[in-house]
C-alpha cells in the first residue's frame, strides 16, 4: 500500500514538474522594441499595439482610435 502511494505520488510531482516547465517555457516572441509602439500579433493572431520600456515589451493591448 505504501509502495503504491510512493509511486503515485512520484507521478504526480513529475506531472507537476513537466507542466510548470512547460508554462514557465511559454514566453512571448521577443519583438524589436527599437520605437517605443510596436504592432505584434497577439496569442489568437490578431493584431496587438505593445509598449516598450527600455528596449522590452512591458505590455500589450487591442489597438483603438
Amino acid at each position: 500500500m505504501v509502495k503504491t502511494f510512493g509511486w503515485i505520488l512520484a507521478g504526480l510531482l513529475l506531472l507537476a514538474l513537466g507542466l510548470a516547465v512547460h508554462v514557465m517555457g511559454r514566453t512571448r516572441p521577443s519583438r524589436d522594441c527599437t520605437s517605443s509602439v510596436v504592432i505584434a500579433r497577439g496569442p489568437h493572431g490578431q493584431p496587438v499595439e505593445c509598449v516598450c520600456v527600455d528596449g522590452v515589451i512591458a505590455t500589450c493591448f487591442n489597438p483603438g482610435p
